[in-house]
């Protein structure tokens, strides 16, 4: 019995390196890893710090947990819903292929392969008995050729290719007190994705959107050109009823990566990534619109470095008049996450962002060097940012993650307590607890934020548009890192509650104070505005300008009636107290939808 637990144990321990259509943050496959990830012991290394998660490593964890004798060498106790879970999981990654998964495992040719029902084998002796729940939901096809099972749409499996379509819907309809509008939305589309020789991956999406939002998302529009998120819109007007108006916009996101040795895959496409273990990130998050990349992952023992080559716009589209193509510029980071065991994990973050329109740097594509270096090299201004990030894991129940970015910064000044406006820098100090009071599926994060005035932004200005930064942290008008910019506090707590295998309850707290800009002034808020044009070159603090204090209390419950199938209700109240008048806004917002394989976006800042 010991060299079964062994084997096995090799099975859910071997190292994974190859690439894989990732899940985003905030679907449910993505916040299962995450708890899975805390919850239980996992030898081999899982990087949770970049986001953007491989399906084949989440579906790897589901098949560690779905083995008795993994769950009896770790003395693992799977509750109900975890065994829920691990079906779903199972049921939404089916593409992968387990035998090519073991063929590195050598195992003696006394054992038997023997396989279990949901497909997983083991060369063991006998056949281990599955937990409940931990079935593979077959159904019988819809025209024989639909919902073959009750993950995908439509799915392909084969030796050399798998394809997978599904479509995409959220529909949510709203109203505000004191709005007279309709906040809604109307997104429709369909993903596709796929392997080609279980070596090259790819995905692709299209949605097609009109949405009306709440009133502090339209003065965030008006601010700044652009809807969160997105980027070409137009304004909607629905032909029937006159209090529904809002935007039009597509959205697109598609890559295609190949694995290119068993440690290096390379990937090219159009997205965006999110670096951290918080709700938010100040290295780079998912709130800003789609750019184009060219990303490579390496991992090799307990290092993953991540390489991201990315064009980004240092405009809005909105703010471009005629059939002329938006100025471009660009950005390289690179992070390097090390893991010296299952429970912590540090990373290296640096990045740069050239301050020279329609300009890429070649000398930026050394992979291995600090950017700060390559930036004195060419006696170039570029916009460098440096960042640490820290994660630790604690008896399987508590998490503790951290992160540091430094954009300029001059120790002497700092202990001189002067406010100098250089010492530009953010932190991020966060914590989650799994299974509160032993409640299975009560979990609670608690996470704050802080970032200086003019973190992120820049000196150099656009030929024509010379208020705009060349080299800002930003995309679209939208920042890269966290949605309110610089000059901020923030305080979020988060509590969910699964108190069925298909019900979903999410509360969450936010009080933030930040500083807004009087007509004409640039108090280091806005990370857009060139910091040359700043006020003052001492006594900078977080909130100056005009002083805006924010509470925003969201309640969100969701019931899943089928596979990636949810039914929403959505209850918000937000207000915001500027010390200035006229800024101050409340929203007391109550609405529902239904959405299918999409999973909800928070727009709560």
């Amino acid at each position: 019995m010991r060299t079964i637990k062994l084997v096995c144990l090799l099975l859910c321990t071997s190292y994974l390196c190859a690439q894989s259509p990732y899940v985003l943050p905030g679907t449910l496959t993505d916040e299962i890893a995450d708890r899975w990830e805390i919850l239980y012991d996992f030898d081999h290394n899982f990087f949770s710090t970049q986001r953007n998660r491989a399906r084949k490593d989440i579906n790897w964890l589901a098949h560690c947990l779905n083995s008795q004798d993994f769950r009896n060498a770790k003395s693992i106790n799977i509750s109900n819903l975890d065994g829920y879970d691990i079906n779903y999981i199972l049921n939404d990654n089916a593409e992968f292929d387990l035998e090519s998964y073991y063929s590195e495992i050598k195992t003696s040719k006394t054992k038997e392969k023997v396989y279990d029902s949901t497909g997983v084998f083991y060369y063991l002796e006998k056949k281990e008995e599955n937990i409940e729940g931990t079935q593979f939901n077959e159904k019988k096809p819809i025209l024989k050729y639909f919902y073959k099972s009750s993950a995908n749409f439509f799915e392909i499996h084969n030796d050399n290719f798998d394809f997978i379509v599904n479509p995409i819907l959220n529909l949510r309809y709203g109203n505000a007190f004191d709005d007279a509008n309709v906040i809604f939305q109307n997104t429709r589309g369909v993903e596709m994705r796929g392997l080609i020789d279980k070596n090259i991956y790819f995905y692709t999406s299209l949605l097609e959107n009109q949405r009306g939002f709440n009133n502090y998302i339209n003065q965030r529009i008006d601010r700044d050109w652009t809807i969160p998120g997105q980027g070409f819109y137009k304004p909607f007007q629905s032909t029937v009823l006159d209090n529904l108006n809002g935007y039009d916009y597509l959205n697109a996101q598609a890559y295609v990566g190949i694995n290119a040795t068993k440690s290096v895959a390379i990937e090219f496409g159009h997205g965006n990534h999110f670096i951290g273990n918080g709700v938010r990130s100040l290295f780079l998050s998912n709130y800003g619109h789609n750019y184009f990349y060219l990303k490579f992952n390496t991992r090799i023992w307990k290092f993953h470095y991540q390489n991201l080559f990315a064009e980004l716009a240092p405009i809005a589209s909105a703010q471009n008049p005629g059939d002329k193509v938006l100025p471009k510029k660009y950005m390289a980071n690179h992070y390097l996450s090390f893991r010296p065991n299952k429970n912590l994990e540090f990373g290296l973050f640096e990045a740069v962002v050239f301050s020279r329109e329609n300009t890429f740097e070649f000398q930026y594509l050394n992979p291995v060097i600090l950017y700060r270096t390559a930036e004195q090299f060419l006696d170039s201004p570029d916009n460098v940012l440096i960042g640490l990030n820290g994660k630790w894991n604690i008896k399987n129940r508590f998490q503790l993650y951290s992160q540091l970015i430094l954009d300029e910064f001059n120790l002497g000044m700092l202990k001189e307590g002067n406010g100098w406006w250089a010492n530009k820098y953010g932190l991020q100090i966060g914590a989650k607890a799994i299974n509160l009071f032993g409640l299975d599926h009560l979990d609670a994060q608690v996470e704050y934020n802080l970032v200086r005035p003019y973190t992120y932004a820049h000196r150099d200005s656009l030929v024509d548009f010379p208020s705009v930064s060349t080299a800002s942290y930003s995309h679209h008008n939208q920042p890269l890192a966290h949605p309110l910019g610089a000059g901020f506090r923030e305080l979020l707590i988060n509590v969910s509650y699964r108190p069925s295998k298909r019900l979903f309850v999410t509360s969450r707290v936010i009080t933030s104070t930040f500083g807004q800009n009087p007509d004409g002034k640039n108090f280091g808020g806005n990370i857009l505005l060139v910091s040359g044009s700043r006020e003052m070159d001492f006594n900078n603090e977080i909130g100056q300008g005009i002083n805006t204090k924010m509470l925003s209390l969201n309640l969100d419950v969701s019931y899943q009636i089928a596979h990636n199938y949810f039914i929403d209700l959505n209850f918000l109240y937000r207000k915001s107290d500027a010390d200035l008048d006229a800024l101050d806004i409340e929203t007391k917002y109550i609405g529902g939808g239904f959405r299918v394989n999409i999973g909800q976006v928070r727009l709560d800042y």
